[in-house]
């Protein structure tokens, strides 16, 4: 970075404002926030000015754009600016590029980086082949996006020699996946929210690992749906192909339990989650992340599209992650934006056709990856910094040049073409060198708007808006725009909230429970066995048993629309309901067989306590069979603060009279072989 003097005004046409507000706007080479401004010089050079800064200007210069990358230029200097940086940056970074960033744009810009990273996720085992997961599958997994990655990889250049392995092991990984993390109940897996590889700090106090993992997350599902979609269609395109699908339909069979399980009628978007075991309830706040991937894969469809994206609701620097935030964290999040979470939100919102979301989006991504660039040298008063990730930042920015700004959208058989350009970024953009199949593409977009007014390629003018892949050589698309808005929507804003805080029950022997922290003003739900049955406004919550197992969950109301976590579901269990087996000490551990002997026919519920002596990975697995057939897997992960634990519940068919189990290992696949795990007793409760 380098001293030059620099001014910075406002311009003069609101044409050229992207997006303003109080706390900071967006210019066509510019963005103001605070005492702080940031200008695009050139292409190549980006200026930042203000009162905290020494020497009183600094710079980000860009020597020279990487060899091989498509070239961006509009009459738009902070976009140009951006891009560069962008794409520098990615050829720049060393670490391998992460699946999302291959999704978004990396597939386009760096195919055979992108290759080389996909292939080198693809583990091989007892003459299998299969996709790495993390340490702590089966309680998180977000490896399935691999398989959309891969898809896009494909699409870009259509070379099928990278599909044979990549659908075995999207087949295998599918398959091992249904038999642990599949509800039968919910037609939805199981398993805590990743975005891009991170956990999400969005669950309540009380939930350990086990209770994360019985969760069913929006995200976790919309990327299953894809990944069993993008199985069978990478089938279609291998005539030799050997395999045979395990499970035929779920993408459809997960889309729509998420449309009938997570969505919420009275909001007009979706729950992040499912949660509190075998009669889970939804959570009333929203994960952005997910919701843009439902859009963005779809699984919501038009009319739940566009309801997400007028009504869920934005922060002053962005779309959040999760709203509203949790208790405990300070106002300061909603100063926080994720460059990826703006990215997909954008992607979301061009799809829609909400030219409010779009700007908003865009403009809030430019300025969350530039404040990011300059964080160690701005007074922390005079902004609002994100740390970032600088592949998928940088991937964030390309993927809105690429598929909104030019509307390139990849398929199997040819590029469509739908840009969704905002007012102040219209005149000409162009994209060129782009490496398409066998072409080389360049791309020009002219005009504002989200309608084609004409489409042509190699200047002949055509109807339908796509570009078919089996075209060689130089390719030029012309796109003029309308200037053109079917309908220019909107966004909410609301100021940041805070959920009310988790209560904290005290149950007595008559079943009356008392909140310890009660607070005045906070109404409490109670729900029993997932259905609604009373709000109280007062710090006791009485249950009148039934004569069935029952689970109550307790949910503080802040608002008519936003909730808070429910406090540790209450668990109670009538006289007669609860067969222990308690299991003697064996050298094998795990495999362990033992007989059960109950006096009725019918549903239960089956879970075990266990401690754990040894631990090679972070959760012990073991599958259970009950008189030979397979009933489903008991995850049992490391407790933080204890060695014994009980595992997620089963729901299991028993006969009258003895039942034979048998709990076996996971297949040894992935380090999950855990013989420091060791079973004590097993909990067998009838269903009434």
């Amino acid at each position: 970075m380098s001293g030059m003097a620099v001014s910075c005004h406002v311009p003069e046409q609101s044409a050229d404002r992207l997006y303003g507000s109080d706390e900071f706007s967006v210019y066509a080479d510019s963005i103001v926030q605070g005492s702080v401004c940031v200008k695009a010089e050139s292409p190549v050079r980006m200026t930042v000015t203000g009162p905290h800064i020494a020497p009183d200007t600094l710079s980000v210069d860009i020597d020279s754009v990487p060899a091989g990358m498509p070239r961006y230029e509009s009459e738009h200097r902070l976009v140009d600016f951006l891009y560069n940086k962008a794409v520098t940056d990615m050829a720049r970074d060393t670490a391998n590029v992460d699946d999302y960033s291959i999704y978004m744009s990396a597939a386009v810009l760096e195919p055979e980086r992108s290759s080389k990273t996909l292939l080198s996720k693809i583990k091989r085992e007892h003459g299998e082949i299969y996709i790495r997961h993390g340490a702590d599958w089966p309680v998180s997994d977000d490896r399935m996006l691999w398989a959309a990655a891969m898809w896009e990889l494909y699409k870009v250049t259509g070379d099928a020699s990278l599909l044979p392995e990549a659908v075995h092991a999207i087949e295998n990984c599918l398959n091992e996946n249904k038999l642990v993390m599949w509800d039968d109940v919910y037609k939805l897996m199981h398993g805590e929210q990743l975005i891009a590889g991170q956990c999400v700090s969005d669950y309540p106090e009380w939930m350990g690992a086990k209770d994360r993992y019985e969760s069913m997350c929006l995200g976790t599902n919309v990327m299953f749906a894809e990944a069993f979609k993008v199985r069978d269609s990478m089938i279609t395109r291998l005539p030799d192909c050997n395999v045979m699908p395990m499970w035929v339909g779920l993408d459809k069979e997960i889309a729509d339990a998420v449309n009938n399980n997570l969505w919420i009628p009275n909001l007009g978007f979706y729950s992040r989650y499912f949660y509190g075991g075998v009669y889970p309830i939804q959570s009333q706040a929203v994960d952005n992340f997910g919701q843009s991937l439902a859009i963005i894969f779809g699984i919501a469809n038009k009319e739940m599209a566009r309801s997400i994206v007028s009504k869920t609701p934005w922060c002053t620097y962005g779309v959040p992650t999760t709203y509203p935030f949790m208790s405990g964290d300070s106002i300061g999040v909603d100063k926080k934006a994720s460059t990826m979470i703006q990215a997909c939100w954008t992607l979301a919102a061009a799809k829609t056709g909400n030219m409010a979301a779009v700007e908003r989006g865009m403009a809030s991504l430019f300025r969350a990856y530039v404040m990011s660039e300059v964080a160690g040298d701005i007074h922390r008063e005079d902004s609002v910094i994100v740390s970032r990730n600088i592949g998928s930042a940088s991937a964030a920015i390309a993927a809105v040049v690429l598929r909104v700004v030019m509307g390139m959208e990849f398929g199997a058989d040819g590029i469509g073409f739908a840009p969704v350009v905002p007012y102040a970024l219209g005149r000409q953009k162009s994209l060129s060198g782009i490496k398409y199949r066998d072409m080389e593409l360049s791309v020009t977009v002219s005009g504002s708007g989200n309608r084609i007014k004409t489409f042509a390629i190699n200047g002949e003018v055509r109807d339908r808006h796509f570009l078919p892949a089996d075209m060689k050589g130089e390719v030029k698309v012309d796109i003029i725009m309308d200037n053109q808005i079917d309908e220019y929507g909107s966004v909410i804003q609301q100021a940041p909230a805070i959920m009310p805080e988790t209560p904290v029950i005290e149950w007595d022997n008559n079943h009356v429970g008392r909140i310890r922290n009660f607070t005045e003003g906070i109404a409490y739900n109670i729900t029993i066995n997932g259905d609604f049955i009373d709000q109280v406004n007062t710090g006791d919550v009485r249950f009148v048993p039934q004569n069935r197992y029952t689970v109550v969950d307790v949910v503080p109301v802040m608002t008519e629309t936003w909730c808070g976590f429910s406090a540790r579901p209450y668990e109670y269990i009538p006289d007669g309901a609860l067969t222990v087996i308690e299991l003697k000490p064996s050298k094998k551990k795990i495999p362990h067989d033992f007989e059960a002997d109950v006096p009725e026919a019918g549903d239960y519920f089956m879970d075990v306590s266990y401690t754990v002596e040894k631990v090679n990975e972070g959760c012990a697995l073991s599958m259970i069979y009950i008189d030979g057939a397979e009933a489903g897997g008991l995850v049992m992960p490391l407790n933080v603060d204890s060695v014994t634990g009980n595992s997620n519940m089963l729901r299991v068919k028993l006969k009258a009279g003895k039942n034979r189990f048998s709990l076996r290992r996971s297949r040894e696949k992935h380090g999950h072989t855990h013989d420091g795990a060791v079973i004590k007793s097993v909990r067998l409760i009838k269903q009434y």
